[in-house]
């Protein structure tokens, strides 16, 4: 379980580290998962995060594991960006169509 937790809140992080460069990243197609595929292998080298390893999933090699797990962090951090993203779409949906209904038909705001 606290495995679960470090992979979630590590993609989380990875996620947040990568938005810092959210405008560099927008104009190359393809940068936002090469940067996250960096920066999760790069955070799993550098707190020695193996997954296989607190699982007991015997693997041949432990720099591959490291290598592994990162890749998976990535994964979690485009996850959690693909979330995030919906949830601000809905948002920004509900947002602008309560606006819209105000506006057409001319109520105006109680509080």
């Amino acid at each position: 379980m606290y495995a679960f937790g470090m992979v979630v809140l590590l993609g989380l992080a990875i996620l947040v580290v990568a938005k810092i460069g959210n405008h560099y990243l927008r104009q190359i197609p393809g940068a936002w998962a090469a940067t996250l595929v960096a920066l999760g292998v790069g955070a799993a080298w550098l707190t020695n995060l193996n997954l296989f390893g607190i699982w007991s999933i015997p693997v041949r090699n432990s720099d591959i594991a490291m290598t592994v797990t990162g890749i998976l962090l990535a994964g979690v951090a485009y996850f959690w960006r693909e979330t995030l993203g919906f949830f601000a779409g809905l948002y920004r949906k509900f947002t602008d169509e309560a606006r819209t209904i105000e506006k057409t038909e001319n109520l105006r705001r109680v509080a």
